[in-house]
This record gives C-alpha cells, structure tokens and sequence, in this order.
C-alpha cells in the first residue's frame, strides 16, 4: 500500500511539474509575440480557463476576433468583477462593429467607476461609429474633464470645432494638447487645417512644415503646402510641393491644374500647357474653366488658332459661361485680319449678351482696329 502512495505522490510531483514546464513555455511564447504557439501550449495546461484572458490576447494579436471575444466572455465568467478584462473586450467589440454590445458594457464600467476618462473615450467613439455626434462629444468631454491631458479625447473634440467651423474652440483645445505633447501630429493638423480654412496661409504654412519636419510626408501635407504657398505668392515653393504631392499621386487632375497655375505665374507657359493639358485629361466633370485656363495660356504664348479651339471646347462644356464667349471673341479680334470679320465677331456677342460688361471692353478693341485702320489709309 505505501509502495502505491508513494508511486501516486510521484506521478502527481511529475505531473505537476510537467504543468509547471508547459505553462512557463506558453508564458514565453506569449511574452515573445509567438501568440499561436503560446494557444497551443495554454490548451495543453489541466485548466486552460484560469488564462482565458491571456489566451483572449493572443487570439486578438492574431487577427482571430470571434475566438477573442468568446474567451472574453470564458476570462470573465472565471472574474466576473475584472474591469481590466471586460475594458479590452469592449475595445475588441467595438474594433468588430459590435457596438451595442460594446456600448451596454462600457455602461456596466461607468457604473463601478466614474472616474475613468478612458470609458468615456470609448463611449464617444462608440457613439461616433453608431453616428450619435451630439452624444458622443459630451462622452469625449467628459473624458477632456477628467484628464486634461487626453490627446485622444482633445483630437476628437477639437476635430469636431474644426467641422463646424468653431475655430476658437480648435485653437483651445489643441493648444492645451500640445502643452502636454508639444509633437502630436494629429493636433498640429487640425491647426493647420483651421488656419487654412480661415485663409491664414502663412500660419498654415508654418504648422504644415512642423508636420513635414516631424516625418509626416504625405500627399495631403504637400498638396496643401503647394496651395498655400500659391496663395502667398511664392509660386517656386508651390511648384516643390504640388511636385511631391503628384509623385504620391501621378494622376491628380487637381494637382496638375494648380501646377498649370503656378507655372503661368512664373511665365513658364510650356509648363503651365502641359499640366493644364494633363489635368482636362484626367478630369470626369465639367472642364470649361479648364479649358478657358488652357485658351489663356495659348494666348500667352502667341497660339491664337490653339486658343480659340481651346475656348470653343470650354464653351461646348458650359454653354452658359458668359466668359468663355467673351475670350473667344477678344482672341478672335487678334485673329481676324479682315476688320468686317472682327466686327460681325463683336455684334455677335452683343447680340448674345446685350447688357455684358464685357461688351465696353470688345467696343474698345474694335475701335481701335477701325482707328488704326483708318490712320493707315491716310498715311
């Protein structure tokens, strides 16, 4: 009989010490980041539930949401009272659209404990995917309130000012951000935007070249430095970086056309053509200003049969553009030789557009060409 005890109380130490070894494994692998293998040594364990948490994360760190949540839900029947456990799971509920359910367990924390500024974060961020704005702000402001410096809940607030165009709010809101995290990026871009919105272009600049010194070199940051260094008319600056943004994104017919302007503000006609030509190409939508910027830049570079094609085309785009008529007509008078075509031109465009404030200017024009002609009779 003591030969039987003591066979059990050595196959007990073993087994206990073998759980010891598999459990320090899987301990390992999930600590390295070997989250399927760490599954596997956990499953093998006599009570795989006692780390149903940590087999949750693993699930998480691999993509495999549905058996995340479903050892959530095993961790917490084990603790029911673990808020640490149940705030990951609604964070994973919410990462997979569960919002409901999300929304009703980030209640059940608020209840233990009002004094969480994340349950309220995530609260709002709840409320934002389930398109209640209204609630899910005074969510992030009651987060703002209990942790002033919560970058996450003062980018959304001040997020929101900058939609609704509140631009003291943005202002206050990412200046107290930035006293406790002087590099977040999130916060210098809504500034940036704000200062944009409100054509404050050299303010602008400054924040988004913060942006690029900080390793933000995106599209969007080059675009709106090309536009607001266009704006302030240093228009070699807006050329560099209208180029970067195109080499993000070759065949941005908004980009291109900004080029097109800028070039022809340097007198790089060529240029302006090319991109201008580039932007009428890539472009599903009515091209008429286009294609008057192209008519424009043909006149500039002594292309009057280009530019009046260029102005017919603007005008088969929009045939109410009083414009586009009007700078066919005036590149028409540069183009007819014969006086009695130049002003059959000029009476069908008063005829067309009787009360025109175009029409002074074509009379104008027209009266110079009979003087001119009546002073080379005389001579």
């Amino acid at each position: 009989m003591k030969k039987i005890i003591v066979l059990v109380n050595i196959l007990l130490f073993v087994s206990a010490n073998a759980q010891t070894t598999v459990l320090k494994t899987a301990d390992s692998l999930y600590n390295y980041g070997n989250f399927s293998k760490a599954i596997a040594f956990y499953n093998q364990l006599d009570n795989p539930l006692d780390y149903a948490d940590k087999i949750a994360k693993s699930y998480y760190y691999i993509g495999n949401y549905d058996q995340a949540i479903d050892y959530y839900n095993k961790a917490l029947l084990n603790n029911p009272n673990n808020q640490l456990i149940k705030f990951e799971q609604c964070k994973l509920l919410f990462q997979n659209g569960q919002l409901a359910k999300a929304k009703t367990h980030l209640l059940d924390l608020i209840k233990a404990d009002q004094s969480n500024p994340n349950y309220y974060y995530f609260l709002g961020l709840v409320g934002n995917a389930s398109d209640n704005f209204e609630t899910a702000q005074d969510n992030f402001l009651k987060a703002y309130q209990l942790d002033q410096t919560h970058q996450n809940a003062i980018f959304e607030l001040a997020k929101y000012s900058l939609q609704k165009r509140a631009f003291k709010k943005v202002e206050d809101y990412v200046n107290k951000g930035l006293e406790s995290y002087p590099n977040n990026k999130k916060l210098i871009g809504l500034i940036a935007q704000k200062h944009y919105l409100n054509n404050e272009y050299h303010e602008s600049i400054s924040q988004f070249l913060k942006l690029l010194d900080l390793g933000e070199t995106t599209k969007f940051v080059y675009e709106k430095l090309g536009y607001c260094y266009g704006k302030v008319y240093y228009y070699s600056k807006a050329i560099k970086y209208l180029d970067l943004a195109l080499k993000s994104d070759p065949k941005d017919a908004n980009n291109h056309y900004l080029l097109g302007i800028n070039y022809e503000q340097i007198r790089k006609y060529d240029l302006a053509e090319k991109h201008v030509l580039e932007a009428i190409k890539l472009l599903d939508q009515p091209l008429d200003e286009q294609y008057a910027k192209l008519g424009v830049l043909y006149n500039l570079q002594d292309k009057p049969t280009e530019a009046i094609q260029a102005f017919n085309n603007a005008i088969k785009e929009n045939p109410k553009s009083e414009s586009n008529y009007f700078f066919r007509t005036f590149t028409k008078l540069d183009y007819f030789k014969d006086l009695d075509a130049k002003q059959k031109e000029v009476q069908k465009f008063n005829n067309q557009f009787p009360d025109s404030k175009y029409s002074e200017i074509l009379n104008l024009k027209l009266a110079k060409f009979k003087s001119e002609k009546f002073q080379n009779k005389t001579e």
